[in-house]
């Protein structure tokens, strides 16, 4: 008996030291790794949707991965499609691991296309959008996104043409899930920090919360969600327009999304712990809207959110009605959330905090807060504020907007690229930023929509 127990162990030995290198290599990573790069991990591969090939460590080209002025050996590449959202998905359920981190950018250096391109990126857990970044275009530097991921099972990373989808070839430089959460990379040259304003656990900067008030526009955010497809907008609805009201006020500052299924599912969260901030003052609505989608039907309510206590909630807000003032007490808050939700469906149901901000004093006027078209004899500056454009709406249900433009024509040649690159270098994001010139646009056309409305 022994000696057979002997000879299978001596067989199993011999059977594990013939597996050659090749085949150890592909074998799952073991408990004790603590960094995954998904561009060594073909075998977590589930699905993708996107044009021509897949770059493992490479852009879909098969050219290595830069970004700006930066390279990396590890990530993955793909190119945007033109009708349609371009994913790959990866079972990562086995690994758990805690949080997943990438560079995000356009392909810097390509030998088949001109220079061009702009995409924005997206990072979903098994369907709720974990972490996106705004609009990047050919010649950025890289885009730092994180998230937490534990948990997860499926990971979607998503890219979404914006402009068109010519030479849209994106990459995600060192791609990766790691136990330990990733560390925000030092800022930029101009000192602008190049981690994810919209997903971070990092403090507020100083230079934006030492003064008596701030707006949550202009703030990091620890988290947000709204309805799945779509993104929570910085001095924008969420059709990427100048938020205003019915009765002809403007907010330059706000935030705008679409509520979500179940009761304040659609959020925003600030923290604001130990800057003194006593009190949060906003306009709140359903915002008024150039598009041609029908949100007619919206009804919403707001709510504001205290460590979790629910601090203030409005009655249903109806679209047409004029946006309605508010403000209440964040005396010793240390998470801020400001939440909408469907009263009770969610079609159109286009949420809009204008202005919405905090003071420490509590001494907020209205003229901090709006602008009146009689008061405005300059279009309102821009804003540095960190943006999260979103252009690609998912459509269901059908009153969720679909702003981009989406194009099937072959690509761009390069006069028509020329001009599209003069265009794009012009935006900076939801609704630019509200440019100055976009304003003075938006302003003028919501004026005449406004007195036509009187009219009739």
């Amino acid at each position: 008996m022994k000696n057979t127990v002997l000879r299978a162990l001596i067989c199993t030995l011999a059977v594990l030291l013939a597996m050659s290198p090749a085949v150890l290599a592909i074998l799952p990573a073991s408990a004790a790794e603590d960094t995954v790069y998904l561009g060594d991990r073909q075998d977590l591969f589930i699905a993708r949707d996107s044009l021509d090939d897949f770059g493992w460590n490479t852009a879909h080209s098969g050219e290595p991965i830069t970004i700006g002025t930066q390279k990396y050996d590890k990530g993955i590449g793909f190119h945007c499609q033109p009708d349609r959202d371009a994913y790959v998905e990866f079972d990562i359920s086995s690994l758990g691991m805690k949080y997943f981190s990438t560079f995000v950018g356009v392909l810097q250096e390509a030998n088949y296309f001109v220079e061009w391109g702009s995409i924005s990126f997206h990072v979903y857990g098994d369907g709720k959008l974990l972490a996106s970044s705004p609009m990047v275009e050919w010649n950025n530097e890289p885009y730092f996104l994180s998230c937490a991921i534990e948990g997860v099972s499926t990971l979607k990373l998503v890219q979404k043409n914006e402009n068109g989808h010519a030479c849209d070839a994106g990459v995600w430089g060192n791609a990766c899930l790691t136990i330990e959460q990733p560390k925000a990379p030092d800022a930029g040259e101009e000192g602008e920090p190049t981690m994810n304003p919209d997903k971070t656990n990092l403090p507020q900067p100083s230079e934006l919360v030492s003064g008596d008030y701030a707006y949550v526009s202009d703030l990091y955010w620890m988290d947000n969600t709204t309805y799945p497809g779509n993104v929570v907008g910085r001095d924008c609805n969420t059709a990427n327009e100048i938020i205003f009201s019915n009765d002809g006020k403007f907010f330059a500052k706000g935030v705008g999304f679409h509520a979500s299924s179940g009761d304040y599912t659609s959020f925003v969260d600030v923290n604001i712990e130990g800057l003194g901030f006593t009190k949060f003052a906003a306009y709140y609505g359903v915002c008024e809207t150039l598009t041609a989608h029908d949100i007619t039907m919206a009804s919403v309510k707001f709510a504001v959110f205290g460590d979790g206590v629910k601090l203030w909630e409005s009655d249903a807000m109806k679209f047409g009605q004029d946006m309605a003032s508010m403000d209440c007490d964040i005396s010793g808050v240390s998470v801020l959330r400001l939440a909408v939700a469907g009263a009770p469906g969610i079609g159109g149901a286009w949420g809009t905090w204008g202005g919405a901000v905090i003071s420490k004093s509590g001494n907020i006027t209205d003229d901090m807060i709006y602008l009146d078209p009689a008061d405005v004899t300059e279009p309102p500056m821009e804003t540095d504020a960190p943006t999260e454009p979103e252009t690609d709406f998912v459509t269901e249900p059908p009153t969720v907007p679909e702003t981009e433009a989406k194009t099937t024509e072959p690509e761009a040649t390069v006069s028509e690229t020329n001009t599209e690159s003069e265009t794009q270098s012009q935006k900076k994001g939801c609704g630019a930023a509200i440019g100055t010139a976009s304003v003075g646009i938006a302003l003028t056309a919501c004026a005449a929509v406004l007195k036509k409305k009187k009219e009739d």
